[in-house]
């Protein structure tokens, strides 16, 4: 009786510690399947970009025009991803409030979207232009439309030059001086109606031309400042050149204001190497800083379009005082051959490495592809390609990951599309390359890729399947 009581009390326990022992609580080992599996595909996902990426490098390697004279053929796919975020993006800015708060020296914030906007105009009639030489495919400035406009309507709005009224004043600022802002508002409006046939800011353009040439025009140097006591030489060419390009559209001819401008890159007004310096600096009698190779790579994306002979000679003592070719690396320096800093970083230059600029180097993509100087071009581009690292849908992760996130997040891709589309100037032609030299660092890019792309996706699969066979559905 005795035992049976104790049956009837202590059996459940003891057969459920039986059963508990005999077989215990699946869910950990779940668990552990389930972040196997969760790695394993994370490594297959990384294997597939990294093996695009090399795939990349390869078409690149192949590619005849990326030095030119035609748009590189991964622009064309590139711009097509990035024109849907980039209307997106510019859409949402515009009616943004912030925007108008942002302080005078948040430069990334200002002028980095102002800037992208207009590379990314920029690229798309490059892209256009040789799309209507050679059709194929669907043509840039209808895909595109959305973005062009919001891209034009961008520097048309108020508040996106908030910065630019303070330093000159809100009656002022499109009235005098501000040769940065201004010069970017009249290229985009002009490529706008380049690109569409028509711009509803027809009447601003008109206006900003007229007086922006008769300003520079009058000038007793022929310089204007970008903000009070800070003139760049380098962006008078630009405005210039975006006068010169308004030119079509509007009807007007400022050649002979044009060609007399020259006035403000020669003699006193380029007292070293034979080439204007990065900035003229100080009020009434301003100090010219030294020659730059940021500088000197936007001078030379316009100067070829506006004064042919006077190009050539700063590209020739452009190349031979700030290109610098190793087995690694090749491209623009920032500073002179023997001078000024190894190692260096302003809003201007970016990180300058080993002698070597980066905004120098990047920009300097598009001033070779101006000029026909095929070898350095050829060079820059492949590394460019080689450190950008491609997705399969066409955006370019790291330039994302180095832009301003939170204003100028498509600087970077914006940049690289237009300075792989960039054409020559009439008249410049490439001469043959006597022997192609590839950088080291894009041969190593390659291998590198290859062999990480090829393990992870060895590794992954692999995580993959043993998660899967022990799965209770895998038996």
């Amino acid at each position: 009786m005795a035992k049976a009581a104790l049956r009837r009390t202590f059996g459940p326990a003891c057969s459920l510690s039986t059963r508990m022992n005999a077989a215990p609580d699946p869910r950990p080992h779940s668990v552990r399947r389930s972040v196997s599996a969760a790695f394993g595909l994370l490594l297959l996902g990384l294997g597939v970009s990294w093996l695009w990426w090399a795939g990349e490098i390869a078409v690149a390697l192949r590619d005849p025009a990326l030095a030119g004279p035609a748009p590189a053929q991964q622009s064309w796919r590139w711009h097509r991803a990035l024109t849907p975020a980039f209307a997106a993006w510019a859409q949402q800015r515009r009616g943004d409030p912030a925007v108008a708060r942002l302080p005078l020296q948040d430069i990334a914030g200002t002028e980095w979207p102002l800037f992208g906007a207009v590379f990314y105009l920029r690229a798309t009639e490059n892209l256009d232009r040789a799309w209507a030489e050679a059709p194929h495919g669907p043509r840039p400035a209808e895909y595109a439309r959305a973005a062009i406009d919001a891209a034009a309507d961008l520097l048309a709005d108020p508040a996106q030059s908030g910065w630019v009224q303070r330093h000159w004043g809100a009656d002022d600022y499109l009235r005098r001086e501000n040769v940065f802002f201004r010069m970017l508002l009249i290229d985009a409006l002009a490529t706008q109606w380049r690109l569409t046939g028509r711009t509803p800011h027809a009447t601003l353009l008109r206006t900003q031309v007229e007086s922006f040439a008769a300003e520079l025009a009058q000038s007793s140097t022929g310089l204007l400042a970008d903000y009070p006591g800070q003139t760049f030489p380098a962006d008078v060419a630009a405005a210039w050149h975006a006068i010169r390009r308004a030119d079509p559209v509007l009807g007007t001819d400022h050649a002979g204001q044009m060609t007399a401008g020259l006035r403000a890159f020669r003699g006193a007004l380029a007292p070293e190497l034979g080439l204007p310096p990065y900035a003229w600096f100080g009020e009434g009698d301003p100090e010219p800083t030294e020659v730059r190779g940021c500088a000197n790579a936007w001078l030379l994306h316009h100067a070829p379009f506006l004064w042919p002979a006077q190009a050539r000679d700063w590209q020739q003592r452009h190349a031979g005082l700030f290109w610098q070719r190793g087995r690694w690396f090749a491209g623009y320096r920032e500073f002179a051959r023997g001078s000024g800093d190894e190692w260096y970083a302003d809003v201007d230059s970016g990180p300058v490495i080993a002698g070597l600029g980066t905004s120098a180097t990047a920009f300097g993509l598009g001033a070779a592809r101006s000029v026909a100087a095929d070898a350095q071009a050829e060079a820059i581009a492949l590394q460019m390609v080689a450190l950008s690292w491609p997705l399969p849908n066409g955006r370019l992760l790291l330039p994302r990951l180095l832009s301003d996130a939170s204003d100028a997040p498509l600087l970077g891709e914006a940049a690289i599309v237009y300075n792989l589309s960039q054409p020559a100037a009439p008249g410049f032609t490439a001469e043959p390359v006597k022997e192609r030299r590839v950088p080291w660092i894009v041969w190593l890019m390659l291998v590198v890729l290859l062999g990480m792309g090829g393990a992870a996706l060895l590794l992954g699969g692999r995580r993959v399947r043993r998660a899967l066979a022990r799965s209770p559905s895998g038996g």
